[in-house]
Parts: structure tokens; sequence; C-alpha cells
């Protein structure tokens, strides 16, 4: 069999089990109202949580980078060199949570893999406890560290605590999803941070979704819970920051080792200087953006009788795969666009509508959308 048709075979395959997806096309910026695939839509997928990334300043901010730099990075921060920006945003970020140092990679999926293999890779004596609820980009990570690994159930930190005391190795690092991506909701930290307490355990906290909805001023987790930030703390501009780009945020010693060691750092080109610039431009707009995104998470929460919550991901679940695109293409119908999240990003057999709120939508689209589900 020639390899166009296998291909084929598992396409088929694919689609028959409700799998296949097709992306809208976007012929506009991720506004509230987006044009995709040539209609106008009211948008409840983005990750653009506080609608940063079309924001003028951040726009303008970019824009005068690309000017200045140009479009392109040129290559790898250590083997071609850095732009200013690209410090200042790791400066600002650092301030910005109140760590020690950060490190800005192209990508946040780029920072988990290399910091969890860095880091394996420098233990050389390390089980890594991971949530079963994990980002890929940590599944892909922990596979990538060839080291001990154990997947410890959603949220359970006792069975954690158990788990860890009965490790045969000598170092231990725990991962976990700050806010988790697709169910929306938020991991304990303040017992996460005892648990490994407890056992001798590294902590690193996957923050992609938590950085600027989370905690009074949008910091994220350790915000939210009043506690300090975990050894590691992993984050993006990709989405809140309405830009592109992951970072860790850690002391100046696992700084130094990661921009030494961390091969998607060391290896890959990385982002162009219009990426740090519109993290500078972003972080200040935080707290305006922060209070109407919090507001539109209410209203619509109170409005589905859902309970409270300060996560901006909330899952309308479905559970069967046709089922689910059978309610996605309802709503697009009403004119709204909400994605059916499948296997494998979920189980199987349980597939949900993913609603994501922006700070930017209005009362009349929160409503829009509520009767739609309410009425479905």
């Amino acid at each position: 069999m020639n390899l166009s048709e296998l291909a084929r075979r598992h396409n088929r395959d694919w689609a028959d089990r409700g799998l296949h997806r097709t992306p809208g096309t976007f012929a506009s910026a991720q506004h509230p109202v987006a044009c995709i695939d040539g209609r106008d839509y009211v948008l409840f997928s983005s990750s653009n949580y506080l609608s940063l990334s079309a924001h003028p300043q951040v726009i303008h901010a970019a824009s005068h980078a690309t000017a200045r730099f140009g479009a392109g990075s040129g290559g790898s921060r250590l083997t071609t060199g850095t732009t200013e920006l690209h410090r200042a945003a790791e400066s600002a970020l650092a301030t910005f949570l109140g760590a020690e140092d950060c490190v800005l990679f192209a990508t946040g999926y780029q920072a988990n893999l290399s910091t969890i293999a860095t880091l394996a890779a420098t233990s050389g004596d390390l089980c890594i406890f991971s949530d079963s609820l994990n980002h890929a980009s940590i599944i892909d990570g922990c596979r990538i560290a060839r080291t001990d690994l154990q997947v410890f159930p959603h949220g359970d930190y006792h069975s954690l605590g158990r788990m860890l005391a009965g490790r045969s190795s000598r170092d231990a690092l725990v991962i976990s999803d700050g806010l988790f991506s697709m169910d929306g909701d938020i991991a304990d930290l303040p017992a996460l941070q005892q648990v490994c307490k407890e056992h001798g355990a590294w902590l690193m906290i996957d923050d992609a979704h938590a950085i600027g909805t989370l905690g009074s001023s949008g910091k994220g987790s350790s915000e939210l819970h009043s506690c300090q930030l975990p050894e590691i703390l992993v984050g993006t501009a990709s989405k809140a920051l309405g830009t592109e780009g992951g970072f860790v945020a850690c002391s100046h010693e696992i700084a130094a080792l990661l921009r030494d060691r961390a091969r998607s750092y060391v290896f890959s080109t990385s982002t162009s200087a219009a990426a740090p610039a519109a993290v500078l431009a972003a972080l200040p707009l935080v707290p305006e953006q922060l209070p109407k995104l919090r507001r539109n998470i209410q209203l619509l929460t109170q409005r589905l009788g859902l309970p409270a919550t300060s996560s901006p991901i909330i899952p309308i679940r479905i559970g069967e795969e046709t089922a689910a695109l059978a309610a996605a293409a309802e709503l697009k119908a009403a004119g709204l666009w909400v994605p059916a999240i499948r296997f494998p990003t979920v189980a199987r057999g349980a597939a949900i509508l993913r609603v994501t709120v922006m700070a930017d939508h209005t009362a009349e689209h929160i409503e829009m959308l509520a009767h739609q589900l309410s009425s479905s």
C-alpha cells in the first residue's frame, strides 16, 4: 500500500467517527464579531480573552517594532542574537508576575517541551507526575524527556501524595495546568504546593490560560490563591495578552539553565520583534480590560444558571461527537461561532462546546448566545 492510500483510509475512518476538522478562515481580526468563511459571526471560540490582539495600542507597538527590526528575527536568540525588545519583555513579564527572571520562547508549546526535557536531563534521576488533563504540550514534553512518568487522576492530590511517597527516583517534578484549557477548572495551587513540600518535589504550573484572566490584577494562579509562585511558571502571550510567544517565569539560575540548554530556545528561530513589543504594550492594558472580562463571564454564567467562576472558558457538555457537531452547526446557523471539541482534545464520548468569553463582547452578544443555548 502506498503512503497516500494509507493516509486516505485513515482520513476516511477519522471522518466517519466525526473527528475530521475543517478550520474556519478568518478575513478579519478576532473581534467579538468576526468575518469567518465570508460571513460575520459572533465569536465565542477565541483565546483572545482580554480583546487585546486588535487593540490599537498593541497593533501600533507591533507595527512600529516591525518597521524598526523587520518582519523576521533572523534566527535563534542564542546563535544569531536577540533584540532589546525581547529582553525588555522578559523583564516586564518577570516584574508583572513577581518572578526573579523570565525566558521567552517562540511558543508556549516549545516552552513546555524544552523546559520539561531540560529539567529531566539536568536531574538525571527524575520522575514526573502529571495531571491526567494536562495540555498536549505537557504530555509531549514528558514523552521527549525520556524519564519515568506517572499520571495522577485529575485534581486528586491525595493520590498524588501517595504516588510521590512511593517513588524510587531522587527527584520529582509535579506538573499541572493552572487553568485547564478545555474544562475551565482551576487547579488548587496551595494544595499542590503543600504536597510538593511534604515530598520534596518541584512544581511546574502551566498558566497559559490564567495569565491575564485569574487573580485580582490578572497575574494568574498564584495571585488568585494568594500564594507564592511555583519553581516553574509557564505562560503564553498568545491568549489574554493578544500576541504570540511563550515564556517561563523562574529563578535566575533556572533561567540561565534554560537559555543554555533548552533545545527550542537554542535551536529554533525566535519570534519577530513585533511579539515582545506587543507584550510590552499589552501588559499595562490588563487592568482596564480585566473588569470587562469578569463582567461578561458573570453575565453568561448567571444567564445559563452555571456556578460562578473566574474562568473565561465555559464548557457546554454534549457527549457524543456527532451530537456536538450538530449543536455547533445549529449555533453557526444562528450566527454564533462556537467550536465542537472532540477526541483527541477530550476523551472519546466526552465532546463539548467550548465557549470562551472576551472582554469586548457586549451584553447583547452574551444574551444571544445564552438564548440559543437555552433553547437548543
